[in-house]
């Protein structure tokens, strides 16, 4: 909820290309405070990894320095209220005096926050590169860091923060209205309830979003580049899919059918493995999704051979080096871990464990999906593909039409993975998963 409204206030500054929104409410960040910034090889996606250190930790010799800054009002009297609905959806309504807002209407959910005013903090950026000129950098403390090729050093030099208070309201009931989709990655749906209401305070001066500029640690000194580098949470590469979710930037199924065609046959590989091999990486994958955090250690294993690999993961390892896999071999393996370690919560060991028949049938609408075809389920699908069935909302993804997807964009309530990413990762999925079965199965 706290994500949402953050991103939601980027949006409407159309600040998408300079401010970054903080996704959690606990994490008050400071200025001077480092970043690691990550693009995945695969998906041109880029996380943020907020550090407990600061710029002045890359310093030599540590000294007391608080960096010159501005403060201002960046905006005033900022309301958010957004209202999920479809047909046969329950009455909902908001608490005006806790909000400030109210609504009363056939709505599924609703989501607002009390109207509050934000300041920004910005670092005097002449001034400190001017201080930090020629500073010798700690290369010990900058090794520790750890930084890979495909992650960049970055510092906060702006915060955008709350001045008061502001209370955040979410209300919703799960209807008929609300997709299998929705009711999956909505928390209302995990919670197994009826009706969910939900309402807290975030105290002032938590921050709502943070501004970044590169570091460079070149010929043993600290320098600040001028920055020029644009932030965006979905850029164009492996998936062209913005991170906005205006009507503008809603795929439409041709435009994912064409990226999906251009991935699906690096996974082609998979199926010229033995089948021995391709039933025991199946199994040892079952075994890894256990622990979310190893399905992320394999991805990184596989992309940058990492050498701190947990025995789940070396299973998987051994097993592609015993059976001599070639580079292609690997890299199909490489794109299907990516898929699945993008993919949320349950998705991943729902769908590497789904039976043959299941898997069958998925992998059908994902073919008629190629085809540029409308995609149905069979009258009689299996069981797990039936209403409030464990994956029935992987079936009504794969069926949904332009218009559906579109409204599925407008109920959507997780701004990291908009729903034609999810689509096209579930395709990719169901892809590689069908393609790593035995023999005796297709």
């Amino acid at each position: 909820m706290f994500a949402a409204n953050t991103k939601a206030l980027v949006k409407s500054l159309g600040a998408e290309d300079d401010l970054i929104y903080n996704g959690n409410v606990n994490g008050k960040i400071q200025l001077l405070t480092l970043v690691k910034v990550t693009e995945r090889s695969l998906w041109s996606t880029i996380s943020y990894s907020v550090m407990d250190q600061t710029l002045l930790d890359l310093l030599e010799e540590g000294e007391d320095f608080s960096p010159d800054y501005t403060e201002e009002v960046l905006i005033e009297d900022f309301r958010v209220l957004r209202a999920r609905c479809g047909e046969g959806s329950a009455v909902v309504s908001i608490d005006e005096a806790a909000t400030g807002l109210k609504v009363s209407a056939a709505v599924d959910s609703v989501d607002a926050a009390s109207s509050y005013t934000l300041k920004k903090k910005t670092v005097d950026v002449k001034k400190l590169r001017k201080s930090f000129s020629n500073r010798k950098i700690n290369r010990s403390a900058v090794n520790m860091l750890r930084l890979k090729t495909t992650e960049k050093l970055m510092f906060v030099y702006q915060t955008i923060y709350n001045t008061d208070p502001v209370t955040l309201h979410s209300q919703a009931a799960q209807s008929s209205s609300f997709s299998a989709v929705c009711k999956m990655f909505f928390s209302l749906s995990l919670l197994g309830v009826k009706k969910e209401e939900t309402s807290f305070k975030v105290p002032k001066e938590s921050t709502f979003a943070y501004g970044l500029m590169e570091i460079a640690t070149e010929d043993g000194t600290v320098g600040i580049p001028s920055r020029s580098w644009e932030f965006k949470r979905y850029s164009f590469g492996w998936w062209s899919i913005s991170s906005d979710d205006g009507e503008d930037s809603c795929q439409t199924l041709r435009q994912i059918n064409r990226e999906l065609k251009k991935k699906a046959g690096l996974l082609r590989p998979l199926a010229s493995l033995p089948d021995s091999t391709r039933r025991d990486l199946l199994r040892s994958l079952q075994e890894l999704l256990q622990d979310r955090d190893d399905l992320t250690l394999l991805e990184q294993t596989l992309d940058q051979g990492s050498t701190q690999v947990s025995p789940p993961v070396s299973a998987v390892m051994d097993l592609l080096k015993a059976s001599d896999a070639s580079s292609s071999q690997k890299a199909a393996l490489q794109l299907l871990v990516s898929a699945m370690d993008t993919l949320p919560d349950r998705a991943p060991a729902l769908l590497s464990t789904c039976s043959p028949d299941v898997l069958r049938v998925l992998s059908q609408l994902v073919d008629s999906l190629q085809e540029d075809a409308q995609a149905r389920l069979p009258e009689s699908p299996p069981p797990p593909l039936q209403v409030d069935g464990e994956l029935r909302w992987a079936a009504e993804l794969l069926c949904v039409t332009d218009d559906g997807l579109r409204e599925l964009s407008d109920q959507w309530d997780r701004p990291e993975l908009p729903p034609g990413v999810l689509l096209e990762l579930l395709c990719l999925v169901v892809r590689g998963l069908s393609l790593m079965q035995p023999t005796t199965h297709l």
